[in-house]
């Protein structure tokens, strides 16, 4: 049950709607407010301000009939997140190795969340380059990581308008591209290409070739990267990369169910 672990702080009426998911399983589709309390050991009363919040968050949906509850659509969005994730992370283990040898480099898989965050979700470092930026649940800035930038420039014209509302991009390096206007323009190259580079964008000294990975509608839904030093990723083998990449995004994009 929730709870279980006592590290860190709990939120009690956090960890009790958790609680109250938990008691959905197979054999219990739909419950009431009084199984619920009974399962629980709380009054009605308290049962039933938890259990509305999950409903208009949609965790949970109420039976119009007969006025039980069960596991709303929400928590069907995040599994399938999840289980998307998982995937990738699998897809691309299998041919990590491969970019990483090939190009002494460190490979990245990063992933488009609900919210418009570009996560890194997946790293796999080469002895001669381990890239320190890009840690596991970190953003990946969509102006100037190569990861970011092959997702957003294949995004509809809305989000990627949204993206550009609601972020105050960073200047990280001198190359950081900062005004919405290059930023559009840096997408628009991108798409042209089918990859994109983070040519010390990030950080000096580091450059990224990156292409996106499409889910079944044909949409952006994660991007795998090349990383390493300019030294390593010179500008005379960034077509040839550019080319490993966009295959390999390719076949994890028709294993995923995209017809190209």
């Amino acid at each position: 049950m929730a709870g279980q672990n006592k590290n860190g702080v709990v939120v009690q009426s956090v960890d009790r709607a958790c609680e109250i998911l938990e008691c959905f399983t197979g054999l219990r589709e739909e419950l009431g407010i009084k199984e619920i309390s009974e399962m629980m050991n709380l009054s009605k009363s308290t049962v039933y301000g938890l259990v509305n919040t999950l409903v208009q968050n949609n965790f949970l949906e109420q039976n119009i009939d007969n006025k039980r509850y069960k596991l709303g659509i929400k928590l069907f969005e995040l599994g399938m997140l999840t289980h998307r994730r998982m995937n990738l992370e699998n897809e691309v283990k299998e041919r990590a190795e491969f970019l990483s040898k090939k190009y002494s480099s460190t490979v990245h898989l990063a992933a488009i969340y609900h919210d418009m965050n570009i996560v890194y979700i997946y790293k796999k470092d080469s002895p001669d380059s381990v890239i320190i930026y890009s840690q596991l649940g970190k953003k990946a800035p969509s102006n100037s990581s190569g990861v970011g930038k092959a997702i957003a420039a294949f995004l509809d014209e809305k989000l990627q308008n949204e993206i550009l509302e609601i972020n105050d991009f960073e200047k990280l390096t001198k190359n950081t591209l900062t005004s919405n206007t290059d930023i559009k323009k840096e997408w628009n190259k991108v798409k042209k290409l089918g990859y994109a580079v983070d040519n010390e964008e990030v950080e000096m000294g580091l450059r990224c070739v990156a292409a996106p990975i499409f889910g079944v509608d044909k949409k952006p839904i994660a991007a795998i990267s090349v990383s390493a030093s300019i030294s390593q990723i010179t500008e005379d083998i960034i077509e040839d990369i550019a080319k490993d990449i966009k295959q390999i995004a390719d076949e994890i994009s028709f294993r995923q169910g995209i017809k190209f």
